[in-house]
Parts: C-alpha cells; sequence; structure tokens
C-alpha cells in the first residue's frame, strides 16, 4: 500500500484565506475546487492559461508538462497553471482566478 503525501494549502483571496489540503497526486487546480471554490478552468492541460494564480509561498512541479499558458515574465513573477501543478511542499496561493 502507498501513502500519498499531504501538503497544506492556503488559498488567498482578497482579505480572506482558506485552509485545505492537497496530496502530491493532486493537481493543484482539483484540490482547489475540492475545497469548494469556483476556479475558472478551460483546457486542463496547461496551454489557456485561465486557472492562472501565483505562488507566494512553496513549491510545485509540472512533471514532464510545460505550462504554455504562461509569458516568461509570469514565470518570474511566480504564476503557475494549476491545472498541471502538483504541490511539492506546503503552499500560499493568492491571485486566484475566481469564476
Amino acid at each position: 500500500m502507498t501513502t500519498d503525501i499531504h501538503y497544506r494549502l492556503t488559498l488567498v483571496d482578497a482579505n480572506t484565506s482558506q485552509h485545505s489540503h492537497c496530496t502530491a497526486s493532486t493537481t493543484l487546480l482539483e484540490a482547489m475546487r475540492a475545497s469548494g471554490l469556483a476556479v475558472r478552468k478551460a483546457c486542463r492541460n496547461g496551454v489557456c492559461g485561465l486557472c492562472r494564480c501565483r505562488v507566494v509561498k512553496g513549491e510545485i512541479t509540472y512533471h514532464w508538462k510545460v505550462p504554455h499558458g504562461l509569458w516568461q515574465k509570469d514565470i518570474e513573477q511566480n504564476f503557475i497553471l494549476p491545472c498541471i501543478a502538483y504541490p511539492v511542499s506546503d503552499l500560499v496561493l493568492d491571485q486566484l482566478p475566481l469564476v
């Protein structure tokens, strides 16, 4: 039996923050939606950029995928595409793409 690693996920929107958990095998978009957030999404494969948000603290991985929906300036400002991103540490995200 394999155990999935759990990470703390803090989602910051305006003046509020919401705490949740996510696993290393769940995309951040799936975790955000599971926590009850109505997150904008479309392609779910890192191309459209609609789900873009920013990492304030923590680390992610895209595994073998490439975030085509981000410009270099976005990447330099810590923006990610949660539809293809997986946590590798506890995370704090802001600038959430809420519907």
